[in-house]
């Protein structure tokens, strides 16, 4: 008989130590409170997530551990019927730290034996899908601005425009440039999609800079000239070569050189340069342009953001090219950084790292 209660005290103590790993283990914060709303139960990830002292936090009531009145009523709430409650905050810290809260209550064979509070760290699913909103919003906004325009010249050729030949010209170029804006939107909507999502799995080659920087920039000779542009590259002797997607380091490349020339008054001037630094090679495109208020460099490369979104949108823009450029430079284990002054122009710099065994 005296050997009951020992084994009875060290099962207890087995399942208690049980309870204490898997509580350890979890990702979510636990907190478990008394009848009277005071812990008793406080697991290292709340610790953690809370930036609470289990020592200092035991025994104190809730009100004195967060500090929040919602969430004290909550608690009351589900002690009083028994019912369980979900709150999501951003009042728990400083910050824009947003969590989710699950409140159910701890029944025992004698009725409530208190209430569990389970929290996630929801900021970064919130951001997401602040992202995802202002993503689909800003989709339809781009889509539809030009198919009104198509529309609205559509409907005036049939009502009796088509007969004036020059007037018919006229409404069919502007019809031709607001399609191909939609076409460029689609293409770019495309390509951020498979670049990002990895669809597109990256072929590295050894690419000779100085040839395929001459060859990029050849096919821009037209804009070039029309616009003045004096464009200089500036590659070290000891940087011959780079491993890259082809395909994706030219769509990368295209689009910072397209926005240099964009946004470059006649008669600028536009450099193309490499460097290497701490194993990484850095390919920058910078111009003498209108430059980017330093307010607005940190959100460059979100998608559809624009500094100026009326002269983006007429010179042709589809507000994602730089959100492009960002995930390529990502794909390949790089960064994509911007540095601007207002009326002095801009540098976009693209790091990739160098391969071990690279020539």
């Amino acid at each position: 008989m005296s050997e009951r209660p020992e084994k009875k005290i060290l099962d207890m103590a087995h399942e208690r130590d049980k309870l204490a790993a898997v509580l350890s283990s979890m990702a979510e914060g636990v907190l478990a409170l008394d009848t009277d709303g005071k812990t008793f139960l406080v697991n290292s990830a709340a610790c953690n997530m809370f930036g609470i002292n289990r020592e200092r936090a035991l025994n104190k009531h809730v009100r004195e551990v967060f500090n929040n009145d919602q969430l004290d009523t909550l608690v009351k709430e589900t002690l009083k019927s028994g019912d369980a409650h979900t709150l999501e905050t951003p009042d728990l810290l400083p910050g824009e730290t947003v969590f989710r809260l699950h409140i159910t209550p701890i029944k025992g064979s004698k009725g409530s034996l208190g209430v569990a509070i389970t929290a996630r760290d929801i900021t970064e699913l919130k951001r997401l899908e602040k992202i995802r909103v202002e993503f689909v919003a800003n989709v339809s906004h781009e889509l539809k601005t030009p198919l009104a325009s198509i529309k609205g010249f559509v409907e005036t050729l049939k009502d009796g425009a088509l007969e004036e030949p020059d007037t018919a010209r006229r409404f069919l170029s502007i019809i031709e440039r607001h399609a191909n804006r939609l076409n460029n939107l689609i293409s770019d909507l495309l390509s951020l999609s498979k670049i990002e999502s990895g669809q597109i799995p990256l072929e590295l080659k050894k690419i000779r800079l100085l040839p395929f920087i001459n060859k990029l920039i050849g096919t821009f000779d037209d804009r070039i000239r029309e616009k003045e542009h004096t464009i200089t590259v500036d590659i070290p002797k000891g940087l011959t070569y780079i491993y890259a997607d082809k395909a994706l380091l030219d769509q990368a490349l295209a689009n910072l050189l397209d926005n240099a020339i964009k946004y470059t008054p006649p008669h600028g001037k536009i450099t193309i340069s490499a460097s290497e630094e701490d194993g990484q090679i850095g390919l920058a495109v910078s111009d003498t342009g209108i430059g980017i208020p330093e307010a607005d460099l940190a959100r460059v490369f979100e998608r559809f953001y624009r500094v100026d979104k009326a002269r983006s949108r007429e010179m042709g823009g589809t507000g994602l090219g730089l959100a492009i450029v960002k995930h390529i430079a990502l794909a390949h284990g790089g960064t994509i950084l911007a540095d601007s002054k207002p009326g002095l122009g801009s540098t976009f710099t693209i790091t990739f790292p160098r391969l071990h065994g690279e020539a």
